[in-house]
């Protein structure tokens, strides 16, 4: 139960973005490693607070593996992706993510920071085609007003 409050507090300070706090909790009894949520949390402080983007890519897919329905950690996958510059790959992190949690504002804020377009509505032709371009703004407007 003791353990419980530690990795609980650590998220919270996580999600504060308090990482040095976190992850000087996180380390002081390993309470990480039980809990795949808290390991991906620990995983973006360990990128923000020290730089170790290897490491902690590694601990996020390895939470991932334990975990695999928890949008969350795709959150912080793809948010220490980011830290390391692999854009795209943190898109389809994001992307996983909402494939559980279709409406996790956090995913759905950090792609739309991102400026992630979509398909092209005719992939076969040009992104700046005029009926690309048309039909886009026209689904774009409906969808904004929800017609």
């Amino acid at each position: 139960m003791e353990l419980e409050k530690t990795v609980e507090k650590g998220i919270t300070l996580a999600r504060k973005g308090e990482y040095v706090e976190a992850l000087r909790l996180f380390d002081e009894e390993l309470c990480f490693t039980q809990n795949p949520s808290a390991m991906s949390y620990y995983a973006v402080c360990l990128a923000k607070a020290e730089g170790e983007y290897d490491k902690a890519i590694s601990l996020c897919l390895s939470a991932a593996e334990r975990e695999f329905f928890n949008p969350d950690i795709y959150l912080n996958l793809g948010r220490v992706l980011l830290m390391n510059g692999q854009k795209s790959s943190a898109i389809k992190s994001f992307k996983k993510g909402l494939k559980f949690d279709n409406k996790n504002m956090e995913i759905l804020n950090e792609i739309n920071r991102l400026g992630v377009r979509r398909k092209p509505f005719f992939p076969f032709l040009a992104r700046g085609h005029a009926l690309n371009k048309f039909l886009g703004s026209v689904l774009s407007r409906k969808a904004r007003f929800n017609l």
